[in-house]
């Protein structure tokens, strides 16, 4: 069952929230003027999944771009990830780029957040630091 489902525009990212198999994506370009707004949803409804999460999470970002306002609603997105490992269940997050500057935001997260972070690559030439 998916929990919530928002269609990909060349403003905001597609999302997809499938709570009963742990499963999160969030890709494409993410540039809402109100971030919390437009994030709003998604962190409530992570509120209840951290309640009761799948025995393993997996929330993917594939994101081409995105805004200050995206970034900051991606670290709240992280804080409340953290809850899920308290309860004896897994998550990763696996971080997908296609330049230097979207790796250095993923691990900039990394840094931030004491979650098992993966790196993939988009392209088949990339940089790796």
């Amino acid at each position: 069952m998916k929990g919530l489902i928002k269609d990909y525009t060349d403003k905001y990212p597609e999302i997809i929230i499938d709570k009963s198999t742990g499963i999160f994506e969030i890709k494409g370009v993410s540039l809402p003027e109100d971030g919390k707004e437009f994030y709003q949803n998604v962190l409530d409804l992570l509120d209840d999944y951290v309640r009761a999460p799948h025995h393993t999470t997996h929330f993917t970002f594939n994101m081409r771009y995105f805004n200050i306002s995206s970034s900051k609603m991606f670290l709240f997105m992280f804080y409340k990830l953290l809850e899920i490992p308290k309860t004896g269940n897994s998550v990763t997050v696996t971080w997908y780029y296609e330049d230097d500057d979207i790796l250095e935001a993923g691990h900039d997260y990394a840094h931030m957040i004491d979650l098992p972070f993966q790196f993939k690559c988009v392209e088949e030439e990339c940089l790796v630091f």
